[in-house]
């Protein structure tokens, strides 16, 4: 078994039985509900950090990838045929 850590949490009475109502609802314990919880919000910061990587990528390399230098050759080619 993976090593665990013990925490304790404060959580408005509201928060708290809203988070226990729908553990239930999931037929799972409220500590198992908080993992998924934590994991999702993993999950969606790693796919925040890939989007925003692959944005900078594309958007540093916008003029490496312009196609308009070649349609001149491509016109040349075309008038000399």
């Amino acid at each position: 078994m993976s090593e665990t850590k013990t925490l304790t949490i404060r959580l408005p009475l509201s928060v708290y039985e809203r988070a226990a109502d729908l553990a239930k609802a999931r037929h799972q314990s409220l500590n198992r509900l908080v993992q998924d919880g934590l994991q999702s919000i993993e999950v969606q910061e790693r796919e925040k950090r890939l989007f925003d990587d692959f944005t900078a990528i594309a958007e540093s390399r916008e003029n490496e990838s312009d196609v308009d230098f070649a349609f001149e050759a491509q016109a040349q080619v075309i008038a000399d045929s």
